[in-house]
């Protein structure tokens, strides 16, 4: 059935993603879906830009929808998210109608579960993603790496899961998907139950081999970021703590003007001008070419204890702000705060931090936001949705009933198996 089609599918978003190019973190190449149908059937779909912005808002991960005027082709030759011959491609006259009355039944989440012991045989496999499940039984800090490949310092997070052979893997997870994890929750919650989990989306590299057929561990090894006041984390000595995060509950007091910055494109260091072009200042780098405006977001931000600074980079500082860097750029005069940003005064948040690199060098105390984790409303969380770059998910399993599926580098998103009642919406992006 490859062509375009004009009938109607019914189908669910289970799973959505951003995926951006691996050498500029600011270029969207796609956002990718993977659709469930009301008998079970799932199916890749993308959407290329410049219509990714017309449907972004249209379409949420977990709800469902009736779907016309598609382009049906044959389906990639790597990277396949689910076994389907054909994926979806929307167009410009695609349109996307709200489900408001979802059956009872309709399948939720779709997977194709992998033995540990047989992860052997996909190394380095590219032609589909791998899902695994398995009990946690240990959850990393996060630390950063420098892997070969890179010049600059990246997030990593190592999970730890057995499996009912009693076989143990090592799940590494990276960025933001490494920040997002919900280190806190899974080890409350596993002090009264194991905590199951299936990782949706891996890629088995060569490593994983070894990590395979070792033993599981006789103990949980958890370490997670701990909630701290402002006051109890602002006077600890920054080399002592380099590596330590902290949850800390905080309202925005003060932003400042300076919210973005030229980077090099290489290290994400900031460049400067040179002659025609820009260089990087980072003496380990010193790339010479041309640059990507990046969020660098400084608030002053505190708690009935005291005041801090906190500094918001790249993708963490747009999920708070949700505009692009470049959009923002190009609706304002220079050195003018927008009005997306300044909304954020008098808002409390709570943030996964660490000592910036710069406290040590500078003196003065600031702190990285590695992840947020929640907005406070009126009191009560509210869960902010991430934007990433990376097709792997976790669904995490507490009984037979429920679950709470996230997608990540994507940034993570709760949806309950059971879907709220909406307000039913038909719209054609081609009206737009």
């Amino acid at each position: 059935m490859v062509g375009n089609y004009s009938g109607c599918l019914c189908i669910r978003a289970s799973r959505i993603w951003d995926f951006y190019d691996p050498r500029d973190e600011t270029k969207l190449l796609h956002i990718d879906l993977v659709l469930i149908d009301k008998e079970g059937n799932s199916i890749h779909a993308q959407i290329y830009p410049p219509i990714t912005e017309m449907f972004k808002p249209l379409i949420k991960e977990g709800s469902v929808y009736n779907i016309s005027f598609i382009q049906v082709k044959k389906s990639n030759r790597m990277y396949k998210p689910v076994k389907n011959d054909i994926i979806i491609n929307f167009t410009r006259w695609t349109t996307v109608e709200e489900v408001v009355e979802v059956p009872t039944a309709f399948p939720v989440i779709t997977y194709s579960l992998t033995p540990i012991d047989k992860l052997p045989s996909h190394v380095e496999d590219r032609e589909y993603f791998t899902d695994v499940i398995g009990t946690v039984t240990g959850i990393s800090g996060v630390s950063p790496v420098r892997p070969r490949s890179q010049q600059a310092d990246t997030l990593k997070r190592t999970v730890t899961i057995r499996d009912a052979s009693n076989v143990s893997l090592d799940v590494v997870l990276w960025v933001e998907r490494a920040t997002s994890f919900p280190a806190e929750q899974l080890h409350k919650d596993g002090q009264n139950s194991p905590q199951i989990v299936i990782f949706v989306g891996t890629l088995v590299r060569s490593y994983a081999v070894t990590l395979a057929q070792q033993l599981a561990y006789n103990e949980p090894n958890t370490f997670v970021a701990e909630h701290r006041k402002v006051s109890d984390i602002k006077y600890l000595h920054p080399f002592t703590n380099k590596k330590t995060e902290w949850l800390v509950t905080v309202k925005v007091m003060k932003i400042d003007k300076s919210w973005w910055y030229n980077s090099c494109k290489k290290c994400l260091k900031t460049a400067k001008p040179h002659g025609n072009t820009f260089k990087c200042t980072n003496h380990t780098c010193n790339t010479i070419g041309a640059i990507n405006p990046r969020y660098k977001l400084a608030i002053t931000a505190g708690d009935e204890t005291g005041d801090t600074e906190f500094i918001l980079f790249g993708r963490i500082a747009q999920r708070l702000i949700k505009r692009t860097v470049d959009a923002l750029i190009a609706d304002n005069p220079p050195r003018f705060i927008p009005d997306e940003i300044t909304r954020l005064l008098e808002k409390v948040f709570t943030f996964n931090v660490s000592f910036t690199e710069n406290t040590i060098s500078s003196g003065n105390v600031s702190f990285q936001v590695n992840a947020i984790v929640a907005e406070i409303d009126d009191g009560n969380p509210l869960p902010l949705t991430p934007i990433g770059s990376q097709s792997s998910s976790l669904v995490l399993s507490q009984s037979a009933g429920s679950s709470v599926q996230a997608t990540p580098e994507k940034d993570i998103t709760f949806t309950l198996t059971s879907p709220a009642t909406r307000t039913k919406r038909a719209r054609s992006p081609a009206a737009l």
